[in-house]
C-alpha cells in the first residue's frame, strides 16, 4: 500500500496540496473515495471510504471479488457473506463477460437494497436468465435488473409469507409478463 504514496515521501505533511494526497489514495485498491481537507495549517483531515466486497466469482483455488460497481478489489469481508456469481457453461470464463458480469453485480446490488432475505447466489445461464439462490434454498429466475426491479412489489408479499408460515415453495420465475410465477415441489 505504501507504493501508492512514494510520491509524497521525504515531503512535509504541511507543504503538500490535498488533492496529491486525495490522488495517491484513491490509487489504493479498496479505496472509493479520498477526500483531504486542511482545516488550518498545522491539521491535515482525511476522509476515506472504503469499497466493500459484494460478490465473487471463484475459478479454482482463486477468487476475485467486486464491489457493487463491479470494480475488482482485495477479497476481505466485514463478515457480511459474499454473493458468489456462477456460470452453468463456461464457454469462455465469466471474467473475461464483463457485461454480464456487471449485470450480475447489479442484481445482486439491487437484492440487497430492496429485499431482507439473504442472497447466496446468483448463477448466469445467459444474457436474459439469471437464477438468483437465497440462502434459506428459494430460487427466482428472472431477466436481469430491469425484470427485477419491475417485480419488486409483487415479489415481496411472497417473499414474507414464505417467511412467515414456511409456504411450500422452492421459487419464483419473474420473468413472464406482468405476473411472477411460483415454483412448488412439483415443478420444473
Amino acid at each position: 500500500m505504501l507504493h501508492f504514496l512514494e510520491g509524497l515521501k521525504g515531503k512535509s505533511v504541511f507543504a503538500i496540496r490535498p488533492w496529491e494526497i486525495e490522488r495517491s489514495l484513491s490509487r489504493i485498491p479498496g479505496i472509493k473515495t479520498a477526500r483531504v481537507e486542511k482545516p488550518s495549517v498545522h491539521v491535515v483531515k482525511i476522509i476515506l471510504e472504503e469499497r466493500k466486497p459484494l460478490a465473487v466469482v471463484k475459478k479454482g483455488k482463486s477468487f476475485t471479488c467486486f464491489d457493487e460497481e463491479g470494480v475488482t478489489i482485495p477479497c476481505w469481508g466485514d463478515g457480511a457473506p459474499l454473493v458468489e456469481i456462477k456460470e452453468r457453461e463456461a464457454t469462455q470464463p465469466l471474467l473475461e463477460k464483463r457485461e454480464l458480469l456487471q449485470e450480475a453485480i447489479s442484481l445482486a446490488a439491487v437484492w440487497r437494497d430492496t429485499f431482507d432475505l439473504p442472497l447466496q447466489e446468483i448463477e448466469v445461464v445467459h444474457e436474459r436468465l439469471f437464477i438468483l439462490r437465497l440462502q434459506n434454498g428459494i430460487v427466482i429466475k428472472c431477466g436481469g435488473v430491469l425484470n427485477l426491479k419491475s417485480k419488486v412489489s409483487l415479489l415481496k408479499p411472497y417473499l414474507r409469507e414464505v417467511k412467515i408460515r414456511s409456504i411450500r415453495v422452492i421459487g419464483f420465475d419473474v420473468q413472464a409478463g406482468e405476473d411472477i410465477v411460483i415454483i412448488t415441489g412439483e415443478s420444473d
